[in-house]
């Protein structure tokens, strides 16, 4: 039994919110593909419930003093995320005003899923990691895909949100996973090679 739970880090709280996310992305392929869906639900209901247990495992222990807003070696500065997300949500809104003025609402949802794949290339900015280039790469081939596709009316509008979702959904995993990795790897351990 583990007594003296390690400080807690920001991985956990991510790696839960990826997965909540990568089952929020992974609903809009209900209508055109419901296994793939549900498919995305489970693999993100699984790193959501992992960084579940894991937080509390590891049991809460306030930051050392003197550290607050701060990231660990490897994190993203908090203000830095705050910021980040704010150009991303006036983006969005923007948009979502645009579009929805133009009569294209069919259209909203990939170009949100655009935008979200492009603020994971801010990230790349403060944070020297393949995996925002990955991810970048990866949401905006998909979500971008879909929007031209739908635009050209080459998919229909539930094709054009699946192929997104389903984009961000593996985006999101892949932050996911790669938290939760990194949060095990950050334990100490604790005798006979457990963590």
């Amino acid at each position: 039994m583990r007594t003296d739970p390690s400080p807690a880090t920001p991985l956990l709280p991510m790696a839960l919110f990826m997965g909540v996310m990568t089952c929020a992305w992974s609903t809009n392929a209900w209508q055109a593909s419901p296994i793939l869906s549900a498919l995305g639900l489970l693999a993100g209901a699984g790193v959501a419930l992992a960084a579940v247990l894991g937080t509390g495992r590891r049991g809460r222990q306030d930051p050392p003093a003197g550290t607050p807003g701060r990231a660990g070696s490897r994190g993203v500065p908090g203000p830095v995320v705050g910021l980040f997300a704010l150009i991303e949500v006036v983006v969005i809104a923007g948009v979502t005003l645009l579009l929805a003025r133009a009569g294209r609402g069919e259209l909203v949802m990939p170009a949100v899923a655009l935008v979200v794949a492009a603020h994971f290339a801010l990230f790349r900015l403060v944070q020297r990691s393949r995996l925002h280039l990955l991810t970048t790469a990866l949401g905006v081939a998909g979500a971008g895909a879909a929007l031209l596709l739908a635009t050209t009316g080459a998919l229909d509008a539930a094709a054009a949100r699946a192929l997104a979702g389903l984009s961000l959904a593996a985006c999101t995993l892949a932050y996911g996973a790669v938290f939760l990795v990194a949060d095990r790897g950050s334990r100490p351990r604790t005798g006979l090679g457990t963590r």
